[in-house]
């Protein structure tokens, strides 16, 4: 018999081994347990603290974005690059800005005189505005678009509008500060919305200032307001404690002075609840570092809030998911935590076997927990370019000319470089700009293989062999196209471009990767040093 020898009657090695091991599963089991119901309350606020950091920078990431945007077209304007009296070279320049853009509703340059020019898409047209007051009366010209020097229509209008009362129109403190309007009604649509806009002082007339702004609607907002790390009844929302108003995936509302809710939804649920959370939020003095738990239709419900920009508090980043939920991610971590110490009770009854019995020894080891690469390119598609993520249409194939251009492997070669010199990062080659999966087939490479090689022989001679340690390269096929990720781990000494003679060095900064001259990054080099010491 397996278990009990047949003359003694006593159990046999094997089933010795099989009931020492099925004791160890039993003592595991339990302190598994015990873990849970001593630890649950912890994790479960740990997991939903460090979910909601995760959502707080996916919405920083997009709105860093439009800062970087409206802080470039300061600079142009500062040096007197945007003329109200030019609409075609004003059309130049603002047309691309939303043409692939789909947050962006419109676009507005005003001045303190009542000067307005505004951009906006409709289909596949663009219609601009061009305002101008007099005698406390608004003209405005509409002209309709089909290229940015090609009006098809022209109509006039009167109107009391005034842009300098508009509450996007700001004076800046600072000269890189991006001011953000509260929730307000756009002139051109009626919708909910929020403008973004940085000044400057109008070089034609000095004391007076121009001002530059991107309309971002709440229905675009709501977009990003999708959970994507809980799964069932989680919610994510966006607070303004200031006008007490709210937006979430499905609704936007206002929550009035007594913490009832309004809006513009049907589904009450999710605004009742989060009107809860408000009033127990405001009773602990609106932390930004502590859970709020509160119990809402017979369930136990977890949330947290954390400030959406650090200097000011107009904007909270909330998210609320009910205990079950988090817990039965809890469940899962503690499996994890513990399969190590299955393994080795594994390999001890296979040593045990070895040293009694002489026999081979069991092989058991942990399985490879990394997640599968198409996984990986969902997740980095879905956060969006940032500090660590960078996106890249084609390998070697300008999409423009067809041809294929040595500038386009230089561009994402600067990237990795970047990435090995800071933080590390994912650059991801067969993505568009806008985050669609186009594939790198207009690359036209015969095979996966050719596409590796060439892509190795590349990073050797721009970056060094010596750096193929801290590169992996995968290619992963997404509804038949063909995406390269390329994951960079920090280098631990400086990395440079080299372009024929010459050595360049670069570094992340957002979702750029910027150029240092030799001082600067000696100073980053040098600081680099410090810190490690």
């Amino acid at each position: 018999m397996l278990f009990k020898d047949k003359k003694t009657g006593k159990l046999t090695f094997t089933g010795s081994l099989i009931v020492l091991m099925a004791g160890f599963f039993l003592v595991l089991m339990g302190m598994n347990v015990y873990q849970y119901f001593k630890l649950k309350t912890h994790f479960a606020a740990e997991v939903i603290s460090r979910t909601n950091k995760d959502e707080v920078d996916k919405l920083k990431a997009f709105f860093s974005r439009v800062s970087e945007k409206l802080l470039l077209v300061r600079d142009l304007g500062q040096n007197g690059g945007l003329k109200f009296q030019d609409i075609v070279s004003l059309n130049q320049k603002f047309f691309p800005l939303i043409e692939n853009r789909e947050q962006f509703s419109g676009i507005i340059l005003a001045d303190e005189r009542g000067r307005e020019y505004f951009l906006s898409r409709q289909g596949n047209m663009w219609v601009t505005r061009m305002s101008s007051i007099s005698q406390g009366k608004t003209r405005m010209v509409f002209q309709q678009w089909q290229e940015p020097d090609k009006a098809v229509e022209k109509w006039e209008k009167y109107s009391d509008y005034d842009p300098r009362k508009r509450p996007w129109f700001h004076r800046s403190t600072g000269k890189r500060q991006v001011h953000w309007s509260p929730v307000y009604k756009f002139f051109s649509t009626g919708k909910p919305g929020v403008t973004a806009s940085v000044s400057w002082e109008n070089g034609d007339k000095p004391g007076s200032v121009v001002v530059f702004s991107l309309d971002i609607p709440l229905e675009n907002v709501q977009k990003l307001l999708l959970p994507g790390h809980l799964e069932g009844p989680a919610m994510l929302f966006l607070l303004n404690p200031l006008d007490n108003f709210f937006i979430t995936a499905r609704n936007i509302g206002v929550l009035d002075s007594n913490g009832t809710v309004s809006g513009t939804s049907d589904d009450l649920d999710d605004r009742a609840l989060i009107s809860v959370i408000y009033e127990e939020w405001n009773k602990i003095h609106r932390p930004s570092d502590h859970f709020v738990r509160v119990k809402f239709q017979d369930k136990k419900w977890l949330a947290s809030m954390k400030p959406l920009f650090e200097e000011t508090n107009a904007y909270w980043v909330g998210i609320a998911a009910p205990e079950k939920v988090l817990l039965a991610d809890l469940r899962k971590d503690l499996f994890q935590v513990d399969f190590p110490e299955m393994v080795i009770a594994f390999m001890g009854g296979s040593l045990v076997l070895l040293v009694f019995w002489k026999l081979g020894g069991l092989r058991s080891g942990a399985e490879d927990k990394r997640e599968a690469p198409i996984v990986r390119l969902n997740r980095y598609v879905s956060q969006g370019e940032g500090n660590q993520v960078e996106f890249k249409s084609t390998v070697r194939t300008n999409l423009k000319t067809g041809k294929r251009g040595k500038e386009i492997e230089l561009a994402w070669l600067k990237a990795v470089v970047a990435f090995l010199n800071s933080s590390g990062g994912t650059l991801l080659i067969g993505v568009d700009d806008r985050g669609r999966i186009v594939g790198i087939e207009p690359d036209g490479f015969e095979n996966d293989d050719k596409c590796q090689l060439h892509l190795k022989n590349l990073i050797n001679q721009h970056i060094g062999a010596e750096y193929s340690s801290f590169i992996q390269i995968t290619l992963v096929e997404v509804d038949g196209m063909t995406v390269v990720l390329i994951e960079c781990s920090p280098a631990s000494e400086p990395v440079f471009l080299k372009i024929g003679k010459n050595e360049e060095f670069y570094i992340r900064s957002g979702p750029s990767s910027i150029k240092l001259s030799p001082s600067q990054m000696v100073s980053y080099v040098l600081q680099g040093v410090k810190k490690r010491k």
